[in-house]
């Protein structure tokens, strides 16, 4: 199963779990995303190019009673087939963090970034003022599962902005205990990633026997 957590500054100490079964399914035309028709190959884990599960109205899913959480407007998981993705779309002032659960996802925008990263990586992006991205698994054979968030930044009109961590570099952090990748660029965490929003991600890989602790 999988759960979602966040802390807010407008509703201090609060905690929501979001269980599987609360959570919406999307599996869009894959014509939308610029991409072509669904095929029916060994290595697809999906019989649609995309299924994604909001946390939050998102797209075709709107329920006013679940709109957001605090800062964070956005929390989809988001499985996509060999070799599709989503094509040139726009953006403006959010703070988009994505992790990379598994497989390799290749992103690229019009400020000139274009990279690939894999499992365990994350990146950001300050949309601000305005920016195209796409983002695609080039890879033929594997599947790749993202999880992206969409926080509203402190302010609008911000300079847009990209950053990356690679996974390896905090494989051993991440292991059985929390890892701490992003903070707010006005404190003085030191996180691979800094996002203009008073809001912190963690990451835990957990083996099944393991238990461990959250201090708030």
């Amino acid at each position: 199963s999988s759960t979602a957590g966040a802390f807010t500054e407008t509703a201090p100490m609060s905690f929501r779990r979001v269980r599987d079964e609360e959570l919406f399914v999307s599996e869009p035309n894959p014509m939308w995303f610029g991409n072509g028709p669904n095929e029916s190959k060994p290595n697809w884990t999906n019989s649609n190019w995309l299924k994604s599960r909001f946390h939050f109205s998102f797209a075709e899913y709107n329920d006013y009673k679940n709109q957001s959480f605090g800062c964070l407007r956005v929390m989809n998981d988001d499985l996509v087939q060999p070799a599709r993705g989503f094509g040139a779309h726009p953006h403006r002032d959010a703070e988009i963090c994505t992790y990379v659960v598994e497989g390799e996802l290749t992103h690229q925008d019009s400020m000139g970034t274009k990279e690939t990263l894999g499992r365990g990586s994350i990146q950001f992006m300050t949309a601000g003022r305005g920016v195209t991205h796409s983002e695609h698994n080039l890879n033929k054979d594997k599947p790749l599962r993202f999880i992206q968030m969409w926080i509203n930044p402190v302010e609008r009109g911000l300079k847009p902005n990209y950053g990356s961590m690679c996974g390896e570099d905090v494989a051993e952090a991440r292991k059985n205990k929390w890892a701490h990748l992003v903070s707010d660029v006005k404190q003085n965490f030191k996180t691979p990633v800094k996002i203009n929003q008073d809001a912190n991600i963690y990451v835990a890989e957990m083996d099944g026997d393991v238990k461990t602790t959250f201090e708030v």
